[in-house]
């Protein structure tokens, strides 16, 4: 189910979600999404966008995990599960649509659109005609939508993967997860210093190093949780942690509740 109940365009009813080589992108919904609590772990068949106008949230995936700020634009690709993590008052604007990957590049990332107000305009009128049920010239313009994006990004050039640095320190700290890590570390081994590493990782990820680290190993513990024959202690181990007690206190300073319980409500 898509967020808030919202109901996909009857026109998209029984459409294959794996064709990708449609001629306009496919608009299946829209929407503005005022906080009233977190989202649940899911996937939606097609690519996601999600704006951010007010407040804080934060999106976590096995694909990756960025913070929203007012202003930043989160890519999630089709079939990628993720959550949504939102502090109170968060606003936001999101869409889900299938388009030809050579018109919008649907990897996972984040892009920031402060002084883009035509194009967010272009979103806000997106999702207005889908809470008016109006879906007339609704391809069109997201059409158009996605090209700006495009243009946008390869102007700015804002994706992770044109800067060699921070994919280098990003692949090191992925492949060392379980491993006693220090920023020192990641900055050497990305050849770089420690102020600029986390300059990209502020201007890219919107979190500085230590932060998207915790949030990696947060979000495997998650996973981990599931399996009921690994206790907190050996999930803490697993995720690189120091002591089950320090992950606990990181864990219910993100999630409000002791890891213990979480794992009784999954």
């Amino acid at each position: 189910m898509p967020k808030n109940g919202v109901m996909l365009h009857p026109s998209t009813k029984g459409i294959d979600m794996s064709v990708q080589s449609v001629e306009l992108p496919l608009l299946f919904y829209a929407w503005r999404r005022k906080v009233t609590g977190n989202v649940a772990p899911h996937q939606h068949g097609g690519c996601e966008l999600i704006y951010v106008l007010e407040g804080h949230c934060r999106v976590e995936s096995p694909a990756g995990i960025f913070e929203g700020t007012p202003g930043k634009l989160l890519v999630i690709p089709p079939e990628v599960i993720h959550n949504q993590i939102d502090d109170p008052g968060e606003d936001n604007i999101f869409c889900v649509f299938q388009a030809n990957p050579v018109l919008f590049a649907q990897h996972w990332r984040s892009l920031d659109l402060g002084g883009e107000t035509r194009t967010i305009r272009m979103f806000l009128e997106l999702c207005d005609m889908t809470e008016k049920n109006d879906f007339t010239g609704a391809s069109a313009l997201l059409l158009s939508f996605l090209q700006r994006l495009s243009a946008f990004e390869q102007k700015q050039s804002l994706s992770t993967q044109q800067h060699p640095k921070l994919c280098k320190a990003l692949e090191f700290l992925h492949e060392n997860l379980t491993r006693p890590i220090t920023i020192r570390a990641t900055a050497e081994h990305a050849g770089i210093s420690v102020s600029l590493l986390r300059k990209l990782f502020t201007d890219y990820c919107g979190t500085p190093p230590l932060g998207y680290l915790q949030n990696l190993r947060l979000a495997r513990a998650e996973e981990l949780l599931k399996n009921p024959y690994l206790s907190i202690a050996e999930i803490a181990a697993e995720c690189g942690f120091d002591s089950a007690g320090y992950f606990i206190r990181l864990y219910r300073r993100k999630h409000g509740t002791s890891p213990g319980k979480a794992r009784r409500k999954l």
